[in-house]
C-alpha cells in the first residue's frame, strides 16, 4: 500500500493542477445593442439571447427606426420581465410612426430604465469612457451608428467593433442566389455607407448565414414550456408579431459578437448601393463576411441558451 507520505505528494500535485480550459473563466464584453424591436419578432429574440449569455455586460440598448420612443417602450419592458431594469434604454432619431402589433404588449409602459437623451450621444458618451472596449451590435437600420459616426468623429478610433445583421453578397432571403438588398440595409443606405467606410473593424451577419436559421415549431415548444417569464414573453410577442415560423436573423450577429460563431468567415471589400444592396469590389477589405454556416448546431445552441438563463435562481 502507498505510504502516507506518497499519499500527501499524490493529493498536493492533484491539487496544484490548473484549471481545464473548460473552467477558465469566461471573458467578459462590454456591448450596445441598437434594435429595432417592434417589427420582426428576431430582435425580441436576439434581446433574450444576450441576456441569457454570462458573459455580456450590456451598458444599454439603442432603438432605431421610425417610431423609436415606442420601440424602446417595448425593449424596456421586456428587459424588465426578464430581470434586467437596471439596463438603461436609449430612443434614437425618429424617422417615422410605423411599428407592428408587438408594442400593444408594452403600450405605455413607464420604467426609469426609459432615458430622453439620444441614442448617439449615449453612444459617445460610454465610448470615451471605455476606449477600446466596447462592441456594437447592430440589428436594425443603421441610422444611429451612422449618426454616431457622422457626428461624433472622435468616437471611430475608440470602438472595438461593429457586429451587424444586415447585407446579402451571395444569396437572397430564399438562400439562394442571386443576392438582393437586406431590410436593414435598405431603411438607410446612406447611414449603412458610413458604417462601412468608417474604417472601424465591422462584421456584416448577412443573408448568408441567417436567411435559413427558423426556429421550427419542435425548438419553440422546447422554449415556451420552459414557463417562466422570458419564456413566456417571447411566447406573447410571437403570437402578437403573427408571422408564421419565426428566422433569427438576429441572434446571429448577437451570438457571434461573443464568440459563438457557428460559421466561416471571409475578409472582403463590400460597398453599400444607393438601392441598399452590399457587393463585394476590388478594394483593400473592410468587412469580415460571415458566410457557411451550421444551421442545426445554431439553433440548438440558441434554445439552450435560452432555457438555461430562464432556469437559473
Amino acid at each position: 500500500m502507498p505510504t502516507l507520505a506518497a499519499c500527501l505528494i499524490l493529493l498536493l500535485s492533484v491539487t496544484a493542477m490548473p484549471l481545464r480550459a473548460a473552467e477558465a473563466p469566461v471573458p467578459v464584453q462590454k456591448v450596445i445593442l441598437d434594435t429595432d424591436i417592434g417589427d420582426d419578432i428576431d430582435d425580441a429574440y436576439a434581446l433574450a439571447l444576450v441576456t441569457s449569455l454570462p458573459e455580456a455586460n450590456i451598458i444599454g440598448v439603442t432603438t432605431t427606426f421610425r417610431a423609436t420612443d415606442k420601440r424602446a417602450e417595448l425593449a424596456a419592458k421586456l428587459l424588465s420581465v426578464m430581470g434586467r431594469p437596471d439596463i438603461p434604454v436609449y430612443p434614437g432619431r425618429r424617422t417615422g410612426n410605423g411599428i407592428g402589433r408587438q408594442y400593444e404588449w408594452a403600450s405605455g409602459f413607464r420604467s426609469p430604465a426609459l432615458k430622453n437623451d439620444a441614442a448617439a450621444d449615449f453612444m459617445a458618451r460610454e465610448i470615451a469612457r471605455a476606449p477600446g472596449e466596447i462592441t456594437l451590435i447592430g440589428i436594425g437600420a443603421l441610422t444611429n451608428i451612422g449618426d454616431l459616426l457622422k457626428n461624433h468623429p472622435e468616437a471611430r478610433g475608440a470602438i472595438r467593433r461593429i457586429v451587424i445583421m444586415g447585407g446579402s453578397v451571395y444569396t437572397g432571403y430564399n438562400n439562394q442566389a442571386p443576392p438582393t438588398p437586406e431590410w436593414n440595409i435598405r431603411c438607410d443606405p446612406a447611414a449603412a455607407r458610413t458604417v462601412f467606410t468608417s474604417g472601424v473593424p465591422l462584421t456584416m451577419a448577412g443573408l448568408e448565414v441567417t436567411s435559413m436559421m427558423q426556429l421550427d415549431g419542435e425548438r419553440q415548444k422546447r422554449i415556451f414550456a420552459t414557463g417562466v417569464p422570458t419564456t413566456d414573453a417571447l411566447a406573447a410577442l410571437t403570437n402578437l408579431w403573427g408571422g408564421g415560423t419565426p428566422t433569427l436573423y438576429d441572434p446571429v450577429a448577437a451570438a457571434y459578437a461573443f464568440g459563438h460563431s457557428f460559421c466561416e468567415s471571409e475578409q472582403r471589400c463590400v460597398e453599400v448601393g444607393d438601392d441598399g444592396s452590399t457587393r463585394i469590389v476590388d478594394g483593400a477589405p473592410n468587412v469580415t463576411v460571415l458566410v457557411r454556416p451550421n444551421k442545426n448546431a445554431f439553433l440548438d445552441w440558441y434554445v439552450s441558451a435560452v432555457k438555461q438563463r430562464s432556469t437559473r435562481p
